[in-house]
């Protein structure tokens, strides 16, 4: 291979590196062995969050990070935030440090996917090794990231075609990159082929792996589940592909199984919160409360330090509680999640006065119930895009409960809005309206709010097809803002805005607008034709916009 990094003597001078570590002599070795590999630009950090502030004041090239860090965030969770803000771009270089090599903790950190991953003692010569590897394949495939981050999909999968062609000796890791393209481009069939060419050459977990996420997405279950079991088969303690297909398996309704798989795969990385969450919940599922309650345990205490733990947690092992009688337990929750959250956002302000009213209606505090829920209605005028759908149907659970069947109805009619066409969503807001004795006024409703979501996407689609650009999408906006998650308002909004700017000239405030909504709804459009149209349109006005 040639390139810049071969073609002078290798040195980390110019390069912004951040050494997180709570002892400060460890900080210190660290940093003498970056000086004598020319770093002249280093920072530290004794904890994770001040690791984070760190990160997000100015984004580092190379970030070593010990895994304990003490009380607070572990290196793990240091990466997880950093990533879910955004603060480590492709380029970026997050080495995690640990004298700790037990399989469950090494599983879970391999799980995460750093850069490397070093083992206490180590070498200078060692460290130097790993980062000069690690930044001459960063190099190699910079072109390449550089287009998936920008959403140029189809590009991506061009240069990876290309590098493979010319015998690159990563040939392998560039077909996982095309695959992870394709399947972002959500273009399932083009997928299914590449990965289908893969396994043809070689029997590798990753391709199997996505092969059962592609059909699964084309809502071939069955053939999903049998490749993902081969995936497993051929690597025991590959827990994507447990999680995948513990999702496979609830899609067909086989609950039991799925419990199963994500014990399986707790078993083998036991601090994945959002593994953790869904072993939970397909416990109380099955009626398997004991084993409910220790995933939502689990949850709690991994949850402490991690971007991923929020107060609605709580509420969900207090729901265990009280289906198991034990409304003491239930109540104990509520003091340790205000000392959890002192200074919660509103959000979260909302999430816990929900959480309290299902608590104190659950063990029959009904004046104290009905204050919580007035707090969290109150909340929700204020911020309606604040409640997710899930934490909406709760409230309106506990309204129910608790006779306030007009309050129901206001939140059940705010989830059939943003997902009228989801037809699950739909079920389980017919059976709220069952419990509440209106099953028949409920149909009645669900019918109305989607028709009237029909006919505002429709007037939308007319003024656009009129020519009246400006009018479409100014009534697309409004109604996105009130209904964040409604993916048919957000693909028209976007392909409103998309011809708006065909017809007059390319923006970027105008695009950023458009490629926010369709990043917001790129989890649930999945089986939308239209979602990698639009997308690709966007890539094309970005393009020209240079």
């Amino acid at each position: 291979m040639s390139g810049p990094l071969n073609d002078k003597p290798w040195s980390l001078k110019g390069l912004h590196i951040l050494i997180v570590d709570d002892f400060a002599q460890l900080r210190s070795m660290l940093r003498e062995m970056l000086l004598a590999s020319g770093a002249d630009d280093i920072v530290a950090a004794r904890n994770g969050e001040d690791a984070l502030a760190a990160m997000a004041e100015r984004k580092p090239d190379i970030v070593l990070c010990d895994y304990h860090l003490g009380d607070g965030k572990d290196g793990q969770q240091v990466l997880e935030e950093a990533r879910e803000h955004d603060w480590l771009p492709y380029s970026s270089i997050f080495v995690l440090i640990s004298a700790e090599n037990t399989v469950k903790m090494v599983m879970g950190v391999v799980e995460h996917e750093p850069d490397a991953y070093l083992t206490k003692p180590f070498t200078r010569g060692v460290l130097q090794a790993r980062l000069r590897r690690l930044q001459e394949k960063k190099a190699r495939f910079a072109g390449i990231a550089r287009a998936v981050e920008r959403g140029e999909y189809l590009k991506a999968c061009s240069l990876c075609d290309a590098a493979v062609a010319q015998g690159d000796r990563y040939q392998f890791d560039l077909m996982r990159i095309k695959g992870d393209a394709l399947q972002r481009a959500r273009d399932y069939a083009a997928a299914e082929a590449h990965y289908r060419q893969v396994l043809e050459q070689r029997e590798l977990s990753w391709a199997q792996l996505g092969l059962g996420q592609v059909l699964f997405h084309q809502q071939r279950y069955a053939d999903a589940i049998e490749m993902l079991q081969q995936a497993i088969a051929s690597r025991p303690n590959f827990v994507a592909a447990h999680d995948w297909l513990a999702r496979a398996q609830q899609a067909q309704g086989d609950w039991q199984a799925s419990e199963l798989t994500l014990s399986q795969a707790v078993e083998l990385s036991p601090k994945n919160l959002r593994r953790q969450k869904a072993l939970g919940r397909a416990a109380v599922k099955n009626g398997h409360l004991d084993a409910a309650e220790t995933a939502f345990r689990t949850v709690l205490r991994e949850g402490r330090h991690s971007i991923f733990g929020a107060p609605a947690d709580y509420g969900e092992l207090a729901q265990v509680y009280l289906q198991g009688d034990n409304a003491a337990e239930a109540g104990k929750l509520l003091g340790r999640m205000r000392r959890a959250y002192p200074d919660a956002d509103g959000s979260a302000q909302l999430q816990m006065a929900i959480v309290e009213g299902q608590v104190h209606t659950g063990m029959g505090h009904r004046d104290q119930g009905e204050e919580a829920m007035q707090r969290a209605l109150a909340l929700f005028e204020e911020q309606p895009e604040a409640l997710d759908r899930e934490q909406a149907m709760n409230l309106a659970q506990t309204c129910v409960r608790l006779g306030q069947n007009d309050a129901a109805t206001a939140l059940i009619q705010h989830v059939v809005r943003a997902n009228h066409e989801d037809e699950a969503m739909l079920a389980r807001a017919r059976e709220l309206f069952a419990e509440a004795g209106m099953p028949e006024q409920g149909e009645e409703i669900i019918t109305a709010e989607r028709k009237a979501m029909i006919r505002l996407n429709n007037e939308a689609v007319v003024l656009a097809r009129d020519g009246q650009l400006r009018e479409s999408v100014s009534m697309l906006l409004k109604a996105a803002q009130v209904m964040p998650e409604n993916v048919a308002i957000n693909l028209n909004a976007a392909q409103s805005m998309l011809m708006l700017m065909q017809q007059d000239g390319a923006n970027w405030p105008l695009l950023r607008q458009v490629q926010d909504m369709l990043r917001r709804v790129s989890g649930t459009a999945a089986s939308n034709e239209r979602y990698p149209k639009l997308l690709a349109m966007a890539q094309n006005m970005e393009r020209s916009l240079g």
